[in-house]
């Protein structure tokens, strides 16, 4: 068996039958992958969507339980149940194409030196909010040089992650499993192991998928705060977690801080102050501008704003004040 296609999931009952069967519909040998789900106990129809297919493809899914709910511990659960020569992460919030796991196959045996191959992310949202979102986790502006969310062009070669990788299975022996006491960002901890142990990220836009956004501003905002804390305490568990896009945010909250607090105390700062913010606001317009054209209509401007606004200080906020939580201090 080649692949072993995982899906952490806990209460996605509105996206897990799409995935499921996009997953069991592919333009692959079906006896050349399996398919493990593993639920955090959800409270929602999730589970029962599941036993629905399972009892259609008694063969071809496992359920598994995760006691801990939490993402690290279901995929270890996972990947130590899984038989498959390379195992895939899918995540409950994904739909993939009919084409993935041969165009995954392709890839890593022009690149079977890679640890991990994985491809590029479509972001989208289906509501008002779900489509600003989708335009700012697509944007450089708000994600920084992450080239699997912003490659547009065919584009392949070696880069620090991928989204839904394909895992030599050998490499989790190698390095160990993902870290449990991490609620987010375990992937990040996890990356930096397997770069640090000499191994490579492939990346091939011939490998494609697609991500559902958080459908509301609260929705973006819990998402940044959460990986901008979450970020800070992962880097406390080895070298080279944190990249260039992961701190920008936390040197611009700090940058800005402090320069507001020298505004309010001395006056030949204020108006440094004054055309920072401008400077900002200008980019954050012409970073906007496009929304426009994608979603037409001059009313997505000032939300998509708002949004990018939002992403970039809650996530620095975040960023900065994890630096003083009980878990940062805890590993420290």
């Amino acid at each position: 068996m080649f692949f072993s296609v995982l899906m952490v999931v806990r209460n996605e009952e509105n996206y897990i039958a799409s995935l499921l069967d996009a997953v069991l519909h592919q333009d692959y040998p079906a006896e050349d992958y399996e398919i493990i789900v593993v639920d955090g106990h959800s409270t929602d129809r999730t589970r029962e969507v599941v036993n629905q297919f399972i009892t259609s493809y008694p063969s071809r899914i496992r359920m598994l339980m995760n006691d801990k709910k939490t993402l690290p511990a279901g995929w270890n659960i996972g990947i130590k149940e899984a038989k498959g020569r390379y195992v895939i992460r899918l995540d409950g919030h994904s739909h993939i194409p009919e084409d993935f796991l041969k165009n995954n196959r392709e890839v890593i045996e022009r690149n079977p030196s890679a640890a991990c191959v994985g491809g590029v992310i479509e972001s989208v949202g289906n509501s008002f909010w779900g489509k600003v979102n989708s335009y700012v986790y697509s944007h450089p502006f708000g994600v920084g040089n992450s080239k699997f969310r912003t490659t547009k062009h065919e584009w392949e070669g070696q880069v620090d992650t991928v989204p839904y990788g394909a895992y030599k299975r050998e490499i989790f022996e190698i390095v160990g499993y993902f870290q449990e006491e991490l609620k987010r960002n375990e992937d990040l901890e996890m990356h930096a192991r397997i770069r640090q142990a000499g191994m490579i990220f492939y990346l091939s836009t011939k490998i494609r998928s697609v991500y559902f956004v958080r459908e509301t501003l609260s929705g973006l905002i819990h998402k940044a705060w959460g990986d901008g804390r979450w970020t800070m305490i992962a880097s406390t568990y080895g070298k080279q977690v944190l990249r260039i896009r992961h701190m920008l945010p936390l040197i611009a909250f700090v940058l800005g801080l402090t320069l507001l607090v020298g505004a309010i105390f001395l006056r030949s700062m204020m108006w440094f102050f004054i055309f920072i913010c401008t400077l900002y606001l200008l980019l954050v317009f012409i970073s906007s501008w496009n929304v426009m054209k994608l979603n037409s209509g001059f009313k997505y401007l000032i939300p998509t704003m708002i949004a990018f606004i939002s992403l970039h200080v809650v996530r620095g906020a975040a960023s900065f004040l994890g630096l003083f939580s009980a878990h940062f201090r805890k590993k420290k």
